[in-house]
């Protein structure tokens, strides 16, 4: 089982790597299980650290000139999706639970409706970080470091370290 793991994953290394070159960093010491898709659009970069685990699928977009970063021993459980317009990042030691989505963009709307136009802010998300189940983080946010995003949660401002946050909007309900 392992070493059919460990063939799969540098399989995915040399099919990414050859695919998009030098806009892409992968360790080849992985574990990933189920479906990774990974789309970097014309000169989006993406950077992943040693040992991510994921279980997959787990989809990685990154649109024109967008940076997504992806520190050293995160876990990614079923279903996640992550889009990058501007830049985003994950520090190490974070745990991901299924189902979460994670976006730097936006796109405007008027009168005429939703425009193709995107407004983009950063995200960043410190080490040790738990995003519970369908928890869904918006741009311009910044988790810190050790804090925990409740399932369900819907991250609209900044999270310090070392908090709780849960709800629609996300709210601080305690310091650990």
């Amino acid at each position: 089982m392992k070493i059919g793991l460990g063939i799969k994953t540098i399989c995915i290394y040399v099919k990414y790597k050859i695919k998009y070159g030098k806009r892409i960093f992968m360790s080849k010491l992985n574990s990933i299980r189920g479906k990774l898709v990974i789309d970097l659009e014309h000169d989006g970069t993406l950077s992943i650290g040693n040992f991510m685990m994921t279980q997959g699928p787990l989809y990685l977009k990154v649109l024109n000139g967008g940076k997504l970063t992806i520190g050293d021993e995160c876990f990614f459980n079923h279903n996640c999706s992550i889009t990058c317009a501007n830049r985003i990042t994950i520090g190490n030691g974070c745990a991901i639970a299924n189902n979460v989505v994670i976006v730097d963009h936006d796109h405007l709307v008027d009168r005429e409706g939703v425009s193709e136009e995107l407004k983009v802010a950063s995200v960043t998300i410190g080490n040790k970080v738990w995003i519970g189940a369908t928890a869904t983080i918006l741009s311009g946010v910044s988790i810190g470091d050790g804090a925990v995003i409740a399932a369900g949660a819907v991250v609209t401002k900044d999270v310090p370290a070392h908090t709780i946050a849960g709800g629609v909007p996300a709210k601080i309900l305690k310091e650990i």
